[in-house]
C-alpha cells in the first residue's frame, strides 16, 4: 500500500503551545530510539541544528522496497489545491496508493516539529511542493518547519541518488500565479508590516535558491507550468523510481545455473586489451589538468564487443568507486540523442535545447562529487561515425569542460564501441598507437588493439583465474579439455562463449 504524509508550514495556536511544551520535555531526553524502522530522532540543544541522523549502512537489494510511503512538504493553505490535485492523481493512476495529507494525522496536542521528523523518517520518499510562502517557524527555531522536512530529508538519504522529488512552479507561468494570487491574503495577514513581510519574501527566496543549488548537483529538479502538469510529474516521479529499483533487483540476481556471467566472458583473450587499456589510463592519470579520455573498442562485428563492454561496466578496481553508465543513446548518429541519453543516465533531463553547454555543465555538477563512466554500446551506423563522434561531441564537449572549475576529483571516462574493425590509418580523430605516451591529445579517441578470435591458451588462462576471479577450481586437465572443445573449429568470440556454456563445468566445478 503506498500512503502519502503531507507536512505543513502552517499550525494553529494551540499547536504551537504543546509544541513549547514538548520542547522542553525532550531536552531531558536526547535520543528516541524507534527499533521498527530503525533510525534516530536526535534532540540537540541548539534548536537551529535540530536534525534527524540516520544510520548509513546500505541495505540488501532484497531488502529494498519500492517506494510505498512519500512525505508530501508544502505549505498547506496556500499550496491546499494543488497537494490536494496531487493525492487524488496519483490515488486515482496508482491503484495501491493511499495520500495522507498532514491535516489527516496531526493531533491537536502534538509537537509539529517532532511529528513530522518522526513522519520523513518512516516514509520512503520526500516530494516538495514549494510557492510563495516561507511558513510557520516553530518556536524557538529560525528555519520554517517546511525547510526542516527539507533538511530532514537530506539527513534521511545522504546516498548521491535519493529518493527527493521537488516540483516548483516555471515562472510567469499559469501554476506560478496561482500560487502567488492563493499566498497573497496569507501574507498580509501574517505580515501587515512591510519590512516584516520583505523578511519572510527574502527567508522564501533564500531557502528556495539552497533547493536549487542543491538539485544542481546533478539531481532532477521538475518545473511546472499547470495542474495537469503537476500532478503528471509527481506521479511519473513515483512510477519511474519503482522501475529503477525493479530494474536494479533484477540485475542484482544471480545468473541462472549454468549461465557464464558476460563480464567473465568478456575477459577471456583480452589481455592485450586491458594491458593498453591500463596503460592509457595511468598515463591519462598523471597528467595535470586532464579531466577526460575517450577510449575506442572495436574488432570485427559479432567478436565479443558486447562482453567486453559488460567486462569494462564491472571493472570496479580500476573505477574505484566512480558511476559507471552502460548503454547507448536511442539514435547513435543523433548528437542531440547522445546528449540526451547521458543526461538522462544521471537523471538530469534536458530542459531546453540538447546542447554540449548543457551537458558539459551537468557532468561539471557531478564530476566534482566521483568519477564518471559512460559505455556507448554502438557508435552508430554512419559512414564516418567516428570523426563525427570526435568533432561534433568529444572534442567542444571536453573545450566547454575545460572553461569550468574542476571543483573535486572526478575524471570523465567515456568508451565507444565500435562493430567493425579499423582501417590501418584510421584518420586524425583516432589514435591506435603508444596510448600511454606523453604527446597523446585527449580531444583523439584513443583506439585499443582490435577484438580478435580467441585461441586454446587463452581460454585455460582464463580458467586458472576463475579460482581468483569466482572461486572456481578446475584442475589442469579439465582445463585443457573444456579449452580445447571450446575453440574448436574455430574461435570466434560468440562461438567459444557458447560452446564455454553448452559444456556445463560453470554450473557443475567447485
Amino acid at each position: 500500500m503506498a500512503a502519502q504524509y503531507g507536512g505543513s508550514g502552517d499550525a494553529n495556536g494551540a499547536a504551537v503551545d504543546d509544541a513549547s511544551l514538548l520542547f522542553r520535555r525532550q531536552r531531558s531526553s536526547r535520543t528516541q530510539w524507534h527499533a521498527r524502522d530503525g533510525w534516530h530522532i536526535i534532540a540537540a540543544h541548539d534548536p537551529v541544528t535540530r536534525r534527524a541522523s540516520f544510520p548509513l549502512a546500505m541495505p540488501r537489494v532484497a531488502d529494498i522496497a519500492e517506494i510505498e510511503q512519500i512525505f508530501l512538504s508544502a505549505t498547506a493553505q496556500d499550496c491546499r489545491q494543488y497537494r490536494e490535485a496531487v493525492r487524488d492523481f496519483v490515488q486515482g493512476n496508482e491503484p495501491a496508493a493511499k495520500i495522507s495529507l498532514q491535516e489527516d494525522w496531526a493531533a491537536g496536542g502534538e509537537f509539529v516539529s517532532a511529528v513530522c521528523c518522526e513522519r520523513v523518517g518512516k516514509c520512503d520518499a520526500y516530494m516538495g511542493l514549494f510557492g510563495h510562502r516561507y511558513g510557520w517557524i516553530p518556536p524557538g527555531l529560525t528555519k520554517s518547519i517546511t525547510e526542516l522536512e527539507f533538511l530532514w530529508a537530506l539527513d534521511r538519504w545522504p546516498q548521491p541518488v535519493p529518493p527527493i522529488f521537488v516540483l516548483l512552479p516555471e515562472k510567469g507561468s499559469e501554476a506560478d500565479q496561482n500560487l502567488s494570487d492563493w499566498a497573497k491574503p496569507l501574507l498580509d495577514k501574517e505580515f501587515p508590516d512591510e519590512h516584516a513581510r520583505a523578511e519572510g519574501v527574502r527567508a522564501q527566496q533564500e531557502f528556495l535558491a539552497s533547493v536549487v543549488t542543491w538539485f544542481a548537483d546533478g539531481r532532477i529538479l521538475d518545473y511546472y507550468q499547470n495542474q495537469l502538469q503537476l500532478v503528471g510529474k509527481a506521479l511519473s516521479r513515483i512510477q519511474h523510481w519503482n522501475k529503477k529499483l525493479l530494474r536494479q533487483a533484477y540485475a542484482g540476481r544471480k545468473n541462472p545455473i549454468g549461465d557464464i556471467p558476460g563480464e567473465e566472458l568478456g575477459r577471456i583473450g583480452r589481455e592485450a586489451q586491458q594491458r593498453a587499456l591500463s596503460e592509457a589510463l595511468e598515463a591519462f592519470r598523471e597528467r595535470q589538468g586532464q579531466r577526460a579520455i575517450a577510449i575506442l573498442v572495436h574488432g570485427p562485428e559479432n567478436h565479443g564487443q558486447r562482453e567486453f563492454a559488460e567486462f569494462l561496466s564491472r571493472w570496479d578496481d580500476e573505477w574505484e568507486g566512480g558511476e559507471v553508465y552502460p548503454g547507448q543513446p536511442a539514435d547513435p548518429d543523433s548528437l542531440p540523442s547522445l546528449i540526451c541519453w547521458a543526461c538522462g543516465e544521471l537523471r538530469q533531463p534536458v530542459l531546453c535545447a540538447a546542447g554540449i553547454d548543457a551537458l558539459a555543465e551537468v557532468l561539471a555538477a557531478r564530476l566534482s562529487r566521483s568519477s564518471l563512466v559512460f559505455v556507448q554500446r554502438s557508435a552508430g551506423r554512419q559512414e564516418d561515425r567516428l570523426a563525427a563522434f570526435q568533432s561534433q561531441f568529444w572534442q567542444p564537449l571536453l573545450t566547454a569542460l575545460g572553461g569550468r572549475s574542476p571543483g573535486g576529483k572526478g575524471r570523465l571516462y567515456w568508451f565507444v564501441i565500435e562493430h567493425t574493425e579499423l582501417p590501418p590509418d584510421p584518420g586524425p580523430a583516432i589514435r591506435s598507437d603508444a596510448l600511454g605516451a606523453e604527446d597523446v591529445d585527449y580531444q583523439q579517441l584513443l583506439a585499443l588493439p582490435a577484438l580478435g578470435e580467441i585461441n586454446t591458451q587463452q581460454v585455460q588462462r582464463w580458467l586458472k583465474e576463475l579460482k581468483k576471479s569466482a572461486g572456481m577450481a578446475l584442475d589442469e586437465d579439465r582445463r585443457r579439455e573444456i579449452a580445447k572443445h571450446a575453440t574448436q573449429p574455430d574461435g570466434k568470440p560468440s562461438n567459444v562463449y557458447n560452446r564455454l556454456v553448452l559444456d556445463g563445468f560453470w554450473a557443475s566445478a567447485t
